[in-house]
């Protein structure tokens, strides 16, 4: 009979590989409720989909919510609270930097952001955009500047508990193609 529930539950119980060497796997919900190492990874996807973004990808600009243009991105968290159970959202801070030649260009502190618990145990976070400097970047002119221009993208997630995960990614700007 122990054999039986035992199947019956390696069978059903949801585990993820932590990648870990010996680890047994860590429960998807304990990865929601912040458990496991912090990290933030940028990227892109539409719907449910993150596709990483390589160093030196070459990204167009949007309209930034916070004012000006920028690059639409989304990040992949772990470590940080996520969506778990019968809570539908968990709420976050992310700031969004933008560096041009090792100096600071923008920063803006987004407080009203989500991370969406995934399927596989990673936080998911959508619709932010890291920014370039509003005034500096303010017309056609100054956008076509950036065309062709190493821009690195800092961005830091702040989870509800008071952790935080930081991840970074160079991109070339692509304005007018």
């Amino acid at each position: 009979m122990t054999s039986l529930f035992l199947l019956l539950w390696a069978c059903t119980d949801k585990h993820v590989d932590t990648g870990d060497s010996g680890s047994l796997g860590v429960h998807v919900d304990a990865l929601c409720a912040g458990e496991g190492d912090n990290s933030l990874q940028i990227g892109t996807g539409v719907g449910e989909e993150f596709l990483p973004m390589e160093a030196n990808s070459l990204m167009g600009l949007d309209v930034a919510p916070q004012g000006g243009f920028g690059v639409t991105i989304r990040a992949r968290t772990t470590g940080l609270r996520a969506a778990v159970g019968e809570v539908p959202h968990s709420p976050a801070s992310v700031e969004l930097n933008t560096w041009i030649d090792g100096e600071e260009s923008a920063s803006f502190l987004n407080e009203d952001v989500e991370i969406y618990c995934q399927d596989d145990g990673t936080g998911l976070i959508w619709g932010v955009v890291v920014g370039f400097d509003p005034v500096e970047y303010s017309t056609t002119d100054d956008l076509f500047r950036l065309d062709g221009l190493t821009t690195s993208l800092q961005v830091v997630a702040y989870g509800q508990d008071g952790d935080e995960a930081e991840g970074w990614v160079d991109v070339v700007i692509s304005v007018g193609r």
